[in-house]
């Protein structure tokens, strides 16, 4: 399930998100300021994940049904991708990229050409992760990952108190806050 439907069936979408230097934010940036973790490998995103929620059966070169192929342009940065399941048997595929900055903005991208293009990921520094069920989605938070989103619709949706940093691309962000 994808997080346009998440947002309002609270399904949630994946882990995303490198900065490097060349257009990302690298060390320092405003993702490793809210305190999100950095993998640099998709054992690293694995590793992570199993901190808070379930990744087993790691199979690298893969995505899950619920990630859309449009991903694999060279216009989201997505460097290496790979297909674990969670608790309940249900994928997530995980995304390692080059550049953060480059993925938000290939996602608002697609998003402005297709209205329902999902934009929403749970997000490292350096990765993005696609859940695929409502447990894997907490699993991730617990995990220390946040949501990201380009829809303006889910933005208005936060409530006060969560944290909310749009600092990469205008109109993206990524949040603390978990629909419920």
């Amino acid at each position: 399930m994808r997080l346009t439907k998440t947002f309002t069936a609270v399904t949630a979408a994946v882990g995303l998100t490198a900065l490097t230097g060349c257009g990302g934010q690298g060390e320092g940036g405003p993702l490793s300021a809210l305190g999100l973790p950095k993998a640099e490998s998709i054992a690293g995103i694995e590793r992570l994940i199993n901190n808070g929620g379930t990744c087993r059966e790691l199979e690298a070169g893969r995505m899950g049904k619920d990630a859309d192929k449009r991903l694999k342009e060279p216009s989201f940065a997505v460097k290496e991708t790979a297909t674990c399941k969670d608790e309940r048997g249900k994928y997530a595929t995980l995304l390692l990229l080059s550049d953060m900055k480059k993925f938000q903005e290939a996602n608002q991208k697609a998003l402005q050409g297709d209205a329902d293009f999902d934009t929403g990921y749970f997000v490292g520094q350096d990765f993005a992760v696609i859940s695929g069920s409502d447990d894997g989605a907490k699993g991730l938070k617990q995990a220390g990952l946040f949501l990201m989103s380009c829809n303006a619709k889910f933005r208005a949706e936060i409530p006060s108190g969560y944290k909310v940093n749009e600092d990469l691309v205008k109109g993206c962000f990524v949040t603390d806050h978990l629909p419920s």
